[in-house]
């Protein structure tokens, strides 16, 4: 069972400010003190409203639903078709980079030279750091890292080699894990405002306690490790299998209750996606634009997948009593479509459910206190299914690859009898070697639904399952990187023009550094 964290209701307007300070009339030195803006925010309240902030971007529509949603196909878009067709809108990939340059990476950065003595929050901060850069630099190469966050210190940063950028992510973790080696659970003094300090691990509402877990967040920085050096694996096995071992040779995700994620407590502080849709209860959202891709259900269909009914809605013409359109359940939406190209199977039998006939993600999906996902035991065991296939690492591919495939489905709640029923179909048990290889990418595929920046990277890494794009996409392969945001040549055109020159091909057509042909 996931930890659940508990937020107050003003955590999403509280941006920086950590609280309100009264005047004392009494200290005349204080009279020019800003008591809204504190010259030093508590580390313990930055790490809060960073990692908020981080997972509210990555874990938001936009990536979710769109963009990495929608080029690894578990998502396709009904009305607002540009990044659908493979052409993203520049203010979108604008806006997604400034969040992090001016929320998270900042904020780190903050609490990294205030609290860099105190293990039990420099650690998580590493953790999440490096979580956030691994994101990042997955989706447009060559980034600004090292120089990254220091506000008005350094408006031009330059741009860091997606190798070295790694390189960093490595020794964070490392260092992290390290550091809160032994530390017992953390007593931090934090704002009243806030509820906990740690919103991944955090235990429940006492805000006395604001405890973060050393253990857990050990577990989590060695997965991460083991993630990242399985990322590089293609480019260089050498490296990759070094820092794998290092990774797991430490504690490391043991089961779904280790999972690592936000769980948000409803209201203001609500999941990103429910904020976004308009029939999701309590949120207010006011778009209902994405369906499950067409790829994605039928691909599920075809093998009898329990997770099937886990991901995706019924269509409401299946489960109309009145008037039923046929007797398809889920219906997936093709990507790569305008709207209006697409013939509804019930318009043509003269029945109104327009898109409605086309499955929705399930409502406990985007719930207001559904989990936003940073990882799972399941993706640490399909890293280690894939290590050991390849040699990389001293386990039985069959064995973790089965257990891959139940954590996930268990993280889901798919009965015990089913997930057996689907382990024991001749195409789904475990063949071995080549095509042990595309099984585990295949499954890995299904498993990293909702977690859509990873299942991205991952068919960018593996190149499996075959997607393709829609009919009306303007490039004839799923884009492969971000492209830059404009106003990067408008405030660092210098330095963003050296990354393009050393980069090579930088649209949504080129490769990041990782991903080999």
């Amino acid at each position: 069972m996931m930890r659940k964290t508990f937020f107050s209701a003003s955590l999403a307007a509280a941006s920086l400010v950590a609280g309100l300070t009264a005047c004392n009339n009494d200290k005349l030195t204080s009279v020019n003190a800003n008591p809204n803006a504190p010259e030093k925010v508590q580390s313990s309240s930055l790490f809060t409203n960073a990692t908020i902030g981080a997972l509210s971007t990555i874990r938001g529509t936009s990536f979710e639903h769109g963009l990495s949603g929608l080029w690894d196909q578990h998502y396709a878009e009904i009305q607002y078709a540009e990044a659908d067709l493979n052409q993203p809108r520049n203010a979108t990939t604008e806006g997604l980079w400034n969040s992090f340059y001016a929320g998270p990476l900042q904020d780190y950065r903050q609490i990294l030279t205030q609290s860099a003595t105190q293990p039990e929050i420099a650690g998580p901060t590493l953790v999440m750091r490096a979580f956030v850069a691994q994101t990042m630099t997955d989706l447009w190469g060559d980034i600004p890292f090292s120089e990254a966050g220091q506000g008005s210190a350094n408006f031009t940063p330059k741009y860091d080699t997606q190798a070295a950028v790694y390189d960093s992510i490595f020794a964070s973790l490392s260092a992290a894990a390290t550091m809160m080696s032994g530390v017992p659970a953390a007593r931090i003094e934090i704002e009243p405002r806030y509820d906990v300090t740690d919103p991944v691990y955090g235990q429940g509402p006492d805000v006395k306690t604001g405890a973060l877990q050393s253990a857990a967040w050990i577990r989590l920085a060695n997965s991460l490790h083991a993630r990242a050096a399985m990322r590089i694996s293609m480019k260089d096995q050498a490296k990759a299998t070094a820092e794998l071992t290092k990774a797991l040779s430490g504690p490391v995700l043991r089961s779904n209750a280790d999972n690592a994620a936000v769980i948000w407590p409803g209201g203001v502080v609500s999941n990103p996606l429910c904020l976004n849709w308009q029939d999701s209860p309590a949120c207010g959202g006011t778009r209902d634009d994405q369906r499950i891709s067409e790829r994605f259900v039928d691909t599920l269909k075809v093998t009898g997948d329990p997770l099937l009914a886990k991901y995706a809605e019924p269509t409401l013409s299946s489960e109309d009593p009145k008037t039923p359109c046929d007797t398809v359940a889920y219906r997936g939406f093709p990507n790569g479509h305008s709207s209006a190209d697409v013939l509804n199977p019930c318009s043509a039998k003269g029945l109104n459910y327009g898109f409605a006939d086309y499955s929705r993600p399930t409502l406990n999906i985007r719930l207001e206190g559904s989990p936003s996902y940073i990882m799972t035991y399941s993706e640490l065991l399909f890293i280690e299914a894939e290590a050991a296939e390849r040699g990389m690492y001293a386990g039985t591919p069959a064995q973790l690859y089965t257990a891959a495939i139940t954590a996930s489905m268990q993280q889901w709640g798919v009965d015990a009898a089913d997930i057996a029923a689907y382990l024991a179909q001749p195409n789904v048990v475990y063949k071995g070697g080549a095509q042990g290889l595309k099984q585990i990418a295949y499954e890995k595929w299904v498993s990293l639904f909702n977690l859509e920046t990873e299942a991205y990277a991952e068919y960018r890494r593996l190149d499996f399952p075959v997607l393709t794009p829609g009919p009306e996409a303007v490039t004839n392969t799923i884009p492969t990187r971000l492209p830059y945001p404009d106003i990067e040549n408008s405030l660092n055109a210098t330095n963003l023009t050296a990354a393009k020159g050393a980069q090579g091909n930088t649209d949504i057509t080129g490769k990041v550094w990782w991903d080999v042909p």
